[in-house]
């Protein structure tokens, strides 16, 4: 404002120097000034030393603050450099996800040796079960093959394992591309997490205390690519994946195989709506070159394209580096609402006429993974459990005999409430019947599989549908599969929430039942 600016003391050189030699009782010549005669007078004045002492303060603010051009400024704060702040405030962020991942690290040693001092709750939601996240219902697994039995590999639905150190660290294979001794794979009894339940501490801790509660787990099932074409982190370069946030999660797999540990990395093969926006020419489409979906909406690669063989293969290969013994292929078949649609023209599949039948496809596509896991890690196939009895490939790739020769473990999905039609294995409802019924596929799968390479693991029923299954129905499909001679399985449930009291290991005798197909 004009009227303040009028107030301010304006200083020449001369007037400058007078204001020094008050303040250091000096003439402008140098020499020193007399005391002044009245000066006790003066200081009887009431105020008069404050007053001075002020007009002293105020010479030296002006005398310190004068430019060449004898104007007197007032003094500035100096402001903080806006780059130099950045800077320092990127470091911090930095350093801070850097303690973060090493915190989580830190910490998962300690979940799963069971020495944390204090074992976190299960305080989180991730995977809570809803009407998105029911085997069987539309979002999840609502697919349903024609024969009677859904698709048990939805969103959230597919293959499940988890472990215990117990196997001892005789046979710890802990770095990735070391093969894990046979035994390790044909004892391994599995729950199956999430990317999201192994990537969030305390979903995991309780994991682990399960685990320790409960003998004779000692195996983990393991999103690394999910339905979603998600991947736990930042992938390769050569990878285009959908990056997820748990970059701590590829620790905590080395940490698991150190433990001894069996390792089974779940990789969802053809379904990735992913890699089918990101580059449509690798998926499914329409005749007029538009994504195709499925009944639920979902989208597919081509499995007729040798790219996305290579895709799955390099996601396989970098399972391998994180430490997992096995790679288990789900989603390795094609879409069932799309059966026989590429040779009419209705949809785009190039590259079909190499092959006569899809199943001739999907053998192949298993025997190009097999040749690129030899030595490294053990391949195993999740199979329609209507696979064990179904004369074709149902239509999406799925005849045992054409695959169990191309893997080391087929893995059928032989959920009890999966088998919709009444007369399934002679039962009315074969969801009431859980032992029976899986008895009955593993005799099917047993015997379709004599002379060939692969050897069996279930996967088995630890959610309910349409009937409540408890510790009972769980520990009865597995008695099922131990009453074969079959020591390994795994255990699927979408939100990851285990029963209790499931006899895991049980000790059993071979009975006779009427009807059974293997004529035991």
């Amino acid at each position: 404002m004009p009227g303040k600016r009028a107030r301010r003391k304006h200083l020449g050189r001369g007037e400058q120097l007078e204001f020094l030699d008050a303040l250091e009782g000096t003439s402008s010549s140098g020499t020193k000034r007399p005391e002044r005669a009245d000066n006790d007078n003066a200081a009887t004045r009431p105020g008069a030393a404050s007053r001075a002492r002020r007009a002293r303060r105020e010479a030296r603010a002006q005398v310190a603050a004068t430019a060449v051009t004898g104007e007197v400024r007032p003094r500035r704060k100096r402001n903080p450099k806006w780059g130099e702040m950045i800077a320092i405030l990127l470091l911090l962020v930095l350093s801070g996800i850097a303690a973060y991942n090493q915190g989580l690290l830190d910490g998962a040693v300690a979940w799963v040796t069971g020495t944390a001092a204090v074992e976190p709750g299960h305080t989180d939601t991730t995977g809570q079960q809803g009407p998105q996240g029911e085997p069987g219902q539309t979002g999840s697994s609502g697919e349903t093959d024609g024969s009677g039995q859904g698709d048990p590999q939805g969103s959230t639905g597919g293959p499940g394992q988890s472990g215990d150190p117990s196997t001892g660290g005789e046979n710890g294979t802990g770095s990735g591309g070391l093969l894990a001794p046979m035994e390790m794979a044909l004892s391994a009894r599995a729950l199956y997490l999430t990317m999201d339940t192994a990537g969030t501490p305390s979903r995991m801790a309780s994991i682990m205390k399960y685990m320790r509660s409960h003998e004779g787990l000692n195996s983990f099932v393991i999103d690394i690519k999910d339905n979603n074409g998600r991947v736990p982190t930042k992938p390769p370069e050569h990878i285009p994946a959908r990056a997820g946030s748990y970059s701590h999660l590829p620790g905590l797999i080395q940490i698991l195989a150190d433990l001894d540990y069996y390792m089974i990395a779940r990789i969802v093969a053809f379904q990735d709506p992913y890699r089918a926006e990101q580059e449509p020419e690798r998926a499914i489409r329409r005749a007029d070159g538009s994504l195709w979906r499925d009944r639920d909406g979902r989208l597919w690669l081509n499995p007729y394209d040798k790219k996305n063989w290579e895709y799955v293969r390099d996601v396989a290969l970098w399972a391998v580096e994180m430490g997992f013994h096995e790679i288990q292929l789900d989603y390795v078949r094609f879409p069932d609402s799309a059966r026989g649609l590429e040779k009419s023209g209705t949809v785009l599949m190039p590259g079909y006429e190499e092959y006569e039948t899809r199943g001739d496809c999907i053998a192949a596509f298993l025997e190009y993974m097999s040749e690129a896991l030899e030595g490294k890690a053990y391949l195993s196939a999740d199979i329609f459990g209507f696979a064990t009895i179904a004369a074709d490939d149902m239509g999406i790739g799925h005849k045992w005999e054409q695959l169990a020769d191309s893997v080391d473990f087929m893995c059928p999905m032989v959920y009890p409430s999966h088998y919709y039609n009444p007369g399934i294995y002679g039962f009315q409802v074969p969801e009431a019947h859980p032992y029976e019924v899986v008895y009955k596929a593993m005799a099917e799968a047993l015997e379709r599989s004599e002379g060939l390479r692969a050897k069996t693991r279930p996967w088995l029923q630890d959610f309910s549908m349409r009937i409540k299954y408890g510790p009972e129905e769980v520990s009865g499909q597995i008695r099922a599969t131990f009453e074969h001679g079959i020591r390994t399985y795994m255990l699927w449930n979408p939100a990851n929430n285990y029963t209790d009291g499931v006899e895991y290991v049980p000790e059993v005798e071979i009975p006779e039942i009427p009807g059974d197909p293997s004529g035991s």
